[in-house]
């Protein structure tokens, strides 16, 4: 009887933890628009789902949450302040935008979880900061010295210093690129890691072997697209090779001008697409190349790898090792060119479950406090 009474106990305890995990309501920040994408508000969507799976009732905050009159001036802070002392504008847009969340939607949560380490702010609500990228990562677009980078790297690590809660990044190598660049200048956060996480059912392994490039993500000075366009143009004296751009960006003009400077040929510019598109359109192709100077994890890579193409990256980027197939070196048209021409295709043990967002999910949630 005893026995019985301590089993019917312990069933009436899991549902009350059932019960109490679907009463809680967790607010996501994302510093930005919907309609922009990118890493982080990709993660954004998976972490929602991952937690909505879980029973948690989830909202998303954007920038689209905000009055219309409001959504915009943070950009126009970041401009004005980038002109009287840059590149610290990007730190006034951040602190604009948490301002914003912090008046209209603190304490309407259970849990907080800030998709970048400028929004946070110190409450009694449990929260985690994901740190995706730092600004100071992203300045390849601009004629930066030394002091004003490191200016800006300072008031990162003041940030950090003063977040409360767990700080996450999304790959070991970013992490230790990290500490290794900020501990000199003052850091003293710990910062764990949890891998991003992507719905591994979506995909299927493809074996293609027709000499079709494809690239996807912004049109950015970050992702060096015109290094990439060269490299093409050397892989096409060789062969009949093409390429597949997909994407959006500030440099769209200028590159489709440079394409018709250079006449260069077999080039597809496809825009913007949704997520299921681009998925297919993975399918299609045998290499994805990845010239980027600067990445911390990189859901385009792992997205071609979960898609069966033959990676192409600087072996340099803090990205999981096991997302880049043909690592290069240096930014030498030659260099990539030998490495992708010469390249014996081999069998891979690349384990994506490991990748899951449900594994994301469960581990993000073990870190909030």
């Amino acid at each position: 009887m005893v026995m019985l009474l301590v089993k019917l106990l312990n069933i009436l305890k899991k549902k009350w933890k059932s019960c109490n995990i679907l009463s809680k309501k967790v607010n996501i920040y994302y510093a930005g628009f919907t309609h922009r994408g990118g890493g982080a508000y990709h993660h954004t969507l998976n972490l929602s789902k991952g937690l909505t799976e879980l029973g948690y009732e989830v909202k998303i905050i954007t920038l689209d949450a905000l009055p219309l009159i409001l959504r915009y001036f943070p950009h126009l802070v970041q401009k004005i302040g980038n002109i009287l002392k840059f590149p610290l504008g990007y730190l006034y847009k951040q602190k604009v935008i948490k301002y914003y969340y912090k008046f209209f939607f603190k304490n309407t949560s259970d849990i907080d979880i800030f998709e970048d380490i400028y929004t946070y702010w110190k409450s009694d609500t449990k929260s985690i900061v994901v740190l995706h990228a730092l600004w100071s990562d992203n300045l390849q677009a601009y004629n930066v010295n030394s002091k004003q980078r490191i200016l800006l790297e300072i008031n990162e690590c003041k940030v950090m210093n003063k977040i409360e809660s767990n700080v996450i990044t999304v790959s070991i190598p970013y992490k230790d690129f990290l500490l290794a660049r900020l501990n000199p200048l003052g850091l003293n956060k710990e910062i764990n890691v949890v891998k991003l996480g992507i719905d591994i059912s979506c995909f299927s392994s493809y074996d293609n072997n027709n000499k079709s490039i494809i690239f996807v993500g912004s049109l950015e000075e970050r992702k060096n697209i015109k290094f990439l366009l060269k490299v093409f143009m050397r892989l096409q004296l060789s062969g009949s090779y093409t390429l597949t751009l997909v994407g959006d960006g500030p440099q769209k003009k200028e590159l489709i001008s440079y394409i018709n400077r250079h006449n260069i040929e077999n080039v597809t510019f496809l825009g913007r697409l949704n997520y299921e598109e681009v998925i297919h359109e993975l399918t299609k192709h045998q290499y994805y190349m990845h010239t980027s100077i600067k990445e911390s994890f990189s859901y385009s890579l792992l997205e071609a790898k979960l898609s069966g193409l033959t990676t192409i990256a600087y072996s340099g980027l803090e990205v999981p090792n096991e997302f880049i197939d043909i690592k290069v070196e240096k930014f030498k048209v030659a260099i990539w060119f030998e490495k992708i021409d010469n390249y014996n295709r081999v069998e891979t043990n690349f384990d994506k479950n490991k990748f899951s967002y449900q594994i994301m999910t469960k581990n993000t949630l073990e870190r909030i406090k």
